[in-house]
């Protein structure tokens, strides 16, 4: 009896199926195409081509559904790709990337944004005024994290200055929130129940920033880098990851805590 099928040489050589990773920013571009789809319908108005009975209506959101999915596996907007390449940054720590992407910027209330320059994050500030001034707002609780956790206040404040430039309704575009930029996960599993609490913010800020310091043996710049892109990117790399926000982020944090340490000696200097 004859058998057919492939040979070993053709099956190694199939195209593997995509991963997860793959798979969920498909599935993105396809929602949101067929949201587009469905959008750019409804901006028509009445006309003999459009669904009016109920059966038409389910057969023309099915067909909707189908073009969105061929548009997602084509990725003919690019928008999979993006999204993909995104997270594939978060590689190491998958929890922290579906985090990120969990809450989209324009779920937000415009008026809790700003126009600011800080924060690596891309979170924007209303807030005016010096940077030092800003931040300055909250050294009480700033000190009181400190003590607490045994974290330096200046690296504490300048990681509150990168991150929301002192502006504790701040809200980045990838969904984190407050002064030290939490991620809705993040806050969840420090058991902080309002990011937008000054109090309950930094204090889970600070103490997931000792977490990265003990993880990395005291090392300030793989806890930065740990915080900005995840503990998972830091471990894979084995140091600070090659993408270029992440090192931006540790050498600007660096930088702005260099600042308030000398405006402290000169302030000292003029009492």
């Amino acid at each position: 009896m004859k058998t057919t099928g492939l040979s070993t040489t053709q099956i190694t050589t199939l195209p593997k199926p995509p991963d997860r990773i793959t798979t969920v920013a498909r599935e993105f571009e396809s929602i949101f195409s067929s949201m587009m789809l469905k959008s750019m319908r409804n901006t028509i108005g009445e006309g003999s081509f459009l669904p009016i009975s109920m059966g038409e209506k389910i057969y023309t959101g099915m067909l909707d559904n189908e073009y969105a999915k061929l548009l997602g596996d084509s990725e003919t907007l690019g928008l999979a790709g993006l999204i993909e390449k995104e997270l594939r940054r978060y590689e190491g720590d998958k929890t922290n990337a579906i985090d990120k992407m969990n809450t989209p910027a324009w779920m937000y209330d415009d008026r809790l944004l700003g126009t600011g320059a800080y924060g690596a994050g891309g979170a924007t500030y209303g807030d005016v005024g010096p940077l030092s001034m800003r931040v300055g707002q909250w050294n009480e609780l700033i000190e009181e994290a400190s003590e607490k956790y045994g974290v330096d206040r200046d690296l504490i404040a300048a990681v509150i200055a990168q991150e929301s430039g002192g502006n504790r309704f701040a809200v980045s575009r990838a969904g984190a929130k407050g002064l030290m930029q939490l991620m809705d996960g993040t806050a969840k599993r420090l058991g902080i129940s309002s990011s937008f609490d000054p109090n309950q913010n930094i204090d889970g800020g600070v103490r997931y920033l000792r977490q990265m310091l003990d993880r990395f043996d005291g090392n300030e710049q793989l806890a930065l880098a740990s915080y900005n892109a995840g503990p998972g990117a830091v471990d894979k790399y084995n140091g600070i990851p090659p993408y270029r926000e992440t090192q931006q982020y540790v050498r600007s944090v660096l930088s702005i805590r260099s600042q308030f340490v000398a405006e402290s000696v000169e302030e000292s200097k003029q009492e």
